[in-house]
């Protein structure tokens, strides 16, 4: 019966559906099927398996049966007097005639006589073997009591049993042996039902197999053996397993894979058959199925196409579709008028600042670019305003977004109020939270001045929030594209410098100078240098030691540590610089931890050459903090056994402000562990004695601004000494650094100042050059 396809839309898409999985269900049947017939053959592979086993033993049960009898055989002859006396007195003739009547009633076809040495003395045989055969082959003959084991003679296969003569001790040893013939190979193929064929060192001396083909072929199946029977091309599955406990001749068992391979391909042809039938059943229901749903496929596939085109106005629908297809139609109208809302949404957002409705970064930088393609001069006046957070946190987020809302429509009603053919390429930026970025086409510099003007009239007007007056103080950075270049994101970021500048200045307006963005790259590459320092094994970094005199005894006992690096081109950088830089970019900690590394290793060096020093090490808030400092610290001075009394970590007034309560939790383990703390800089700082007074503090270094001048400023002299005696009352080592010259260091003595380091007593100098300076010191006090 013919089915139209217009027959077909009048049902649902569940309905046609259904037929589809009927016809699945039938081939999901049929491939049940073939695979219950493909455990039948590995089950028929499992049969043969248990076959091969059953075969083995049944050919170990008769070697041991044809043993016991070769024994017994054996122990007769050795226990004949006749026999023993004429092996006893080298009787050849008697001993042959023994052999030979002997070997034929018990149908032996081989009989041999061995001295103790296992020499050959007769043998008797079927076979005529040549005397250095015999004894090659008789020389793989253990000689240990009675003994059985298969033998190789010449290409000819024999279980031989090897019985001592004794008399009483032992005087020869009589070897009996029957050989594995065709005939015997027959038997043994109708005892286990399996052609067996006889190797010797892979070469084939006997067989069962009448086709000698097939022996010729046994070899290379062998050797490719596969794991699917019904995958291999051979008519039989071998297996080579031992024999009789000979290294050099073993026995390949064949089963015959004929008949599976015949039953397996009646199956094949059979589920062939069936497929067959069953694909061209399912392609007449494709076909049938294919009219009544492609029709409303190819429907709503060119609605889509035309929706992915960006034409979201959905045609009226016309003709008949399914229930289902009809409402997803009215899905695809609605969902068109949808992505015409969301895209012009997202378009927004991605283009503007959500809070101001002004354009973004991103939006503002390919509009700077434009300008650039146009051939015009813009300049980018860009601002903020000062103190926002904390105005932020005073008048609440919401009173602060209105004020922000506030600058941003002023600066709107400000390009109305410029030039028309200005204002029309003007473009305005919120480029974070109240920074804000003005670029307005110029054709001189000279321009600038007065639109910065006009700008400052509309932004410097108070703002109202609830009846409640607030001024706003702004400072403005200036960069223009005829003086600062023409690259957009090069003109944006020195435009945001040079507002940094102006506040870091306290300048209302500040306009880029050049040099600054090269200076701040430069900066940006020395970070990365650095970072790749830390990570260098050889890496240019290293570490100097300035030494600290003991005013009282004048020696030298105590060390500070400082990081020192000379750049890949060979300029020294300012260690307050790279030590900022990496403060900022996140790798204090990693560089801590390069330093306490190599100083303990040198502390190890010091001390194993004899030399023992105290050393400070400097360290930020944020190693102290940070969850891992301890472990390590510790972890690293077990490691190379260096005492926590050699070390002292400096902090600096500002560092043991930051999060006080557990920088003082920290420094009160480590202290109780052994280490000394140290307060670096003080006195520039915003600590004082009494904070001092509550953390486990151990020495107190006065900054160099008080110490570079001290012998020739009074006031600088009376905050020393009133330093040094606060210090000592709160029970405080204090170290005077900077010391410059011979006087300082006298004033320092009258003082009772502890400690003083300076480059009047040594500059930092690198570990070698400092045991040489020791070696060489002389106290100066």
């Amino acid at each position: 019966m013919k089915i139209s396809s217009h027959m077909l839309t009048r049902f649902s898409l569940k309905s046609q559906i259904t037929w589809l999985s009927t016809s699945l269900i039938f081939l999901t049947v049929l491939f049940l099927t073939a695979s219950y017939w493909f455990r039948v053959a590995d089950y028929a592979e499992k049969q043969i398996e248990r076959q091969m086993h059953f075969a083995q033993n049944v050919l170990n049960q008769n070697l041991s049966s044809q043993e016991q009898v070769l024994i017994t055989a054996a122990s007769v002859l050795a226990a004949d007097f006749g026999f023993k006396q004429a092996v006893a007195t080298r009787d050849n003739n008697t001993i042959n005639s023994v052999l030979v009547n002997h070997g034929k009633r018990i149908k032996a076809d081989l009989m041999m006589l061995l001295d103790l040495e296992g020499t050959l003395i007769t043998t008797s045989a079927l076979h005529q073997f040549e005397r250095n055969v015999v004894e090659t082959s008789i020389k793989k003959i253990p000689l240990r009591g009675v003994y059985a084991q298969v033998l190789s003679i010449d290409n000819k296969v024999f279980q031989v049993i090897v019985v001592p003569v004794k008399a009483p001790r032992t005087i020869a040893y009589v070897v009996i042996g029957f050989e594995f013939d065709e005939n015997v190979l027959q038997e043994l193929k109708e005892l286990v039902a399996l052609e067996l064929t006889l190797l010797k060192n892979d070469a084939i001396i006997e067989s069962s197999f009448d086709d000698k083909t097939i022996v010729n072929q046994l070899l290379l199946d062998v050797n490719q053996k596969t794991d699917n029977l019904l995958l291999t091309s051979s008519d039989y599955f071998h297996e080579m397993i031992d024999f009789g406990g000979s290294n050099e001749v073993s026995v390949v068992l064949s089963a015959s894979l004929i008949e599976i391979h015949q039953d397996f391909n009646r199956l094949i042809t059979s589920i062939l058959i069936i497929a067959a039938i069953v694909i061209v059943i399912a392609i007449g229901f494709s076909r049938i199925l294919s009219r009544g749903i492609s029709t409303p496929l190819n429907i709503l596939m060119n609605l889509t196409k035309k929706i992915g085109s960006g034409s979201l106005d959905v045609p009226k629908l016309t003709g008949r579709l399914p229930p289902e297809f009809k409402e997803l139609y009215q899905g695809f109208s609605v969902m068109g008028s949808a992505i015409e809302h969301r895209e012009e949404e997202i378009k927004y957002q991605a283009e503007r600042d959500l809070l101001t409705g002004l354009y973004n970064r991103h939006t503002m930088l390919t509009k700077i670019d434009g300008y650039f393609v146009d051939n015009i001069n813009v300049v980018l006046v860009a601002f903020n305003i000062k103190a926002f957070k904390v105005l932020n946190d005073t008048v609440g987020i919401s009173n602060g977004d209105a004020i922000l809302k506030e600058i941003a429509a002023r600066l709107l009603v400000y390009v109305d109020k410029l030039d028309m053919n200005i204002s029309q390429q003007v473009a305005v930026a919120r480029l974070n939270a109240d920074e804000f970025l003005l670029s307005i086409p110029i054709s001189s510099p000279d321009e600038i001045e007065g639109f910065i003007q006009l700008l400052q009239l509309e932004l410097e007007r108070p703002y109202w929030l609830d009846g409640i007056k607030i001024n706003l103080s702004l400072h403005f950075g200036i960069a223009n594209s005829i003086m600062d270049g023409t690259n957009a994101e090069r003109l944006m970021r020195r435009s945001t410098m040079a507002v940094a500048a102006a506040d870091k200045e306290q300048l209302f307006v500040r306009y880029y100078q050049q040099g600054e963005d090269e200076a701040y790259l430069y900066k940006i590459r020395l970070i990365d240098e650095f970072k790749s320092a830390l990570e260098s094994e050889n890496s240019p970094l290293f570490m100097n030691y300035q030494p600290k005199l003991n005013i009282n005894t004048g020696k030298i006992d105590k060390l500070e540590a400082l990081i020192r690096w000379i750049n890949s081109e060979g300029q020294f950088v300012n260690p307050e610089m790279f030590v900022g830089l990496a403060e900022k970019a996140g790798l204090i900690v990693t560089l801590t931890r390069w330093v306490i590394l190599h100083v303990i290793q040198q502390i190890a060096q010091w001390n194993q050459a004899g030399y023992r020093f105290q050393v400070s090490i400097n360290l930020s808030a944020q190693d102290i903090q940070h969850e891992q400092f301890v472990d390590y610290l510790l972890t690293t001075v077990e490691k190379y056994e260096v005492e926590a009394t050699q070390i002292t970590l400096e902090l600096t007034e500002r560092d043991l402000a930051e999060n006080e309560g557990l920088v003082a939790t920290r420094l009160n383990h480590l202290k109780t562990l052994g280490f000394e703390i140290s307060v670096d800089d003080y006195g520039i700082g915003q600590s004082s004695l009494a904070k001092l007074k509550s953390l486990p503090v151990d020495e107190l270094k006065i900054d160099k601004c008080f110490i570079l001048t001290l012998d020739q400023c009074a006031k600088d002299q009376d905050i020393v000494s009133s330093t040094i005696l606060l210090g000592h009352k709160l029970g405080l080592r204090v170290v005077a650094e900077g010391v410059e010259n011979k006087e300082s260091l006298a004033l320092l003595k009258e003082f009772n100042c502890d400690y003083a380091q300076g480059y009047y007593l040594s500059k930092p100098v690198t570990a070698d050059k400092l045991i040489q300076w020791y070696d060489d010191y002389e106290p100066i006090i």
